[in-house]
């Protein structure tokens, strides 16, 4: 430390005068009684009072534990160095230390909030078992602090401790006055457990015959079933809330969206019953209008919104769904009209209000963007762009822009596109980087190739930390054929980026489509399948892997697992290329012919069948 040494004798002596706020402080934060500061010029006294002090007492002797009261504790020298020493650890990120020493600490004092505080030091570092250790040791200091069992009971549930768990809480909400309160925490705890199927076994043990007359406890019931992928009893147990307390909208909710998975026809018949006993219910039927237009029902979802917007016209938010189910339907000049109308009663609130009082600048950000995007539909691409130019929403300003700029690209502007790019401001360093990004897909994607890789190496040398300008700069590396520049650029967003799946993945399918390497380009993508299991790029990799190592089966078998999860162009002509040499013809022939229809012009599928002789 700078300013102050600390010996083993528990002594602090300064370096320089040690000020006593600072001292009051210190003991304040650990809720240890103050003694006023010496006055300045008492020295000859304190000198004298000290050399008449008695021998020290050992300090087992300064500490009076008080039943049901916090310990009468006589501040000595070693407690107040073990406060610093975990303090002061904690200050510099080393949790383990500071839990551990002020965890000893408690023990010794008896002071409850020092095992609370020991907690806290276990969490910040991440050590379950150590919090839980803390907590239990809290618990036993405060048997009636309500927060110290929960959060025993938390941590416990959450370490995978649950025996006895289900009888603990069943004893706790049976004997509480507010129940749901009880129940409310009793989910909180559970909540902690990983294993939700676990969870919902033990909440049932919870749960006694007449909690389960509460609303709360079916409702809790309903939301634990859920989350364990029981959708039938998450509905059924949703309808029993619903059939305690009728009234009840957050109930009436769960019976529609989890019913949504079991009996949809049902839930949707159900969801609008409740909504006509009850037309305020908004959240209810906003859901109900979002269900209906999902399963295509659009004209039902505009009536629940017209019917809503008739019993509240002052609720804008309902003009904007309208609008969004106009378009959803494909009703595209009445949803321009419906967002003109939002946008002028934005404006109008804008103009009435204080700045920065309403949400309006926001609201008519979302209108904007959705009118860009009906002009591009309409084939107005100066529409979209006027659109998106209007807005003024910080927070999307600038995305709006590179919007801007890909628009005026597709138009054939890349020129002007660019400058929109680089005229544009950007708020951080997070929007910087899509600029830079946005900037070098730009030229890829006009053939500007040689510029694009020009632009990210010249950020790469100004960021070399960024692993997405490393990655891209990679991929057109790669474009170019310059593999050895690609190798080593993904091998530094390896490093850079351990769990970076795509970086392990381009590398791997990368030697294996040059069939180099192909040990190596296995463990790349078994690497990258390990982090992104579902992802269908990874998968095909893989699958590409298994082909060049001459396992045909294991390839076919990756390769249909990609495709059916997306039936990209370039998959389903690897999966036609395999099945084609398993001699699965006619399957091939419709992989190539489906591709073609989709994509005559993509490079790989025409290479892959002039080189197998292949008519699609």
């Amino acid at each position: 430390m700078s300013d102050c040494a600390i010996n083993q004798a528990g002594r602090v002596k300064s370096q320089t005068p040690l000020k006593s706020i600072v001292l009051a402080l210190a003991l304040a934060c650990a809720g240890l009684p103050v003694q006023a500061a010496p006055k300045a010029g008492d020295g000859a006294q304190i000198v004298a009072q000290r050399l008449q002090e008695k021998k020290r007492v050992p300090e087992t002797e300064v500490i009076r534990l008080r039943p049901g009261q916090l310990p009468e504790v006589s501040l000595s020298a070693n407690i107040l160095y073990r406060i610093l020493v975990s303090e002061i650890a904690a200050q510099r990120g080393v949790y383990a230390t500071a839990g551990n020493t002020m965890l000893e600490l408690a023990r010794d004092t008896g002071d409850y909030r020092l095992a609370r505080r020991a907690l806290e030091f276990s969490l910040a570092g991440g050590n379950l078992s150590a919090a839980l250790d803390a907590a239990r040791y809290w618990s036993r200091l405060a048997p009636n602090d309500p927060e110290a069992s929960s959060t025993e009971l938390a941590l416990a549930a959450a370490s995978g401790q649950t025996a006895g768990l289900g009888k603990t809480l069943r004893a706790r909400i049976d004997a509480a006055a507010d129940k749901p309160a009880a129940i409310a925490q009793a989910l909180a705890v559970i909540g902690r457990m990983s294993d939700r199927r676990k969870a919902l076994a033990v909440l049932d043990e919870a749960l006694s015959d007449s909690a389960r007359k509460i609303p709360a406890s079916r409702m809790a019931l309903a939301d634990l079933a859920q989350a364990a992928g029981d959708s039938e009893r998450a509905a059924s147990e949703a309808r029993e809330a619903l059939a305690l307390a009728p009234r009840s909208e957050e109930a009436a909710q769960r019976v529609l969206e989890y019913g949504l998975k079991d009996d949809p026809v049902r839930a949707i018949a159900d969801a609008r019953e409740f909504a006509q006993r009850n037309p305020d219910a908004r959240r209810l039927r906003l859901v109900l209008a979002t269900q209906l237009s999902d399963n295509g029902d659009h004209e039902g979802a505009l009536s629940e919104i017209e019917s809503m917007s008739r019993r509240a016209p002052e609720d804008f938010d309902l003009m904007f769904i309208r609008a969004q189910i106009l378009y959803r339907a494909g009703r595209l000049p009445e949803a321009r009209g419906a967002l003109e109308q939002f946008v002028e009663v934005q404006a109008q609130r804008e103009r009435d209000t204080a700045p920065g009082t309403t949400d309006a600048v926001a609201a008519s950000a979302d209108a904007y963007l959705l009118l860009s995007r009906i002009a591009e539909e309409q084939g107005d691409l100066d529409g979209a762009v006027q659109a998106l130019g209007r807005i003024e929403d910080p927070s999307v300003r600038y995305s709006a822009r590179l919007r801007q700029a890909s628009l005026r690209a597709k138009q054939g502007n890349v020129d002007e596109a660019l400058a929109l790019i680089r005229s544009a401001q950007p708020q951080d360093e997070e929007e910087a980087l899509q600029g830079t990004l946005a900037e070098a897909q730009l030229l890829r994607e006009s053939n500007r190739v040689d510029e694009a890789i020009a632009y990210l190496a010249q950020a790469d040398a100004k960021q070399p930390d960024t692993v997405e300008i490393k990655y891209d700069l990679a991929m057109l590396q790669e474009r170019v054929g310059n593999v050895e520049a690609m190798e080593r650029l993904l091998r530094q967003v390896i490093a850079l980026d351990p769990e970076h799946a795509h970086a392990y993945n381009a590398l791997g399918y990368t030697l294996a489509d040059r069939g180099q390497r192909l040990p190596e380009a296995l463990a790349l993508v078994t690497r990258a399948l390990e982090l992104a299991p579902n992802d269908p790029f990874i998968m095909d990799s893989m699958g590409w892997v298994q082909y060049r190592l001459g396992d045909d089966e294991a390839a076919a078998g990756y390769l249909t697992r990609a495709y059916a999860v997306r039936d990209d162009v370039e998959i389903a002509v690897h999966l036609g290329e395999v099945l084609w040499k398993l001699n699965r013809r006619a399957e091939a022939l419709k992989l190539f012919r489906d591709a073609s229809a989709r994509d005559a012009d993509n490079a790989l599928l025409k290479e892959t069948v002039q080189r197998l002789g292949v008519q699609p």
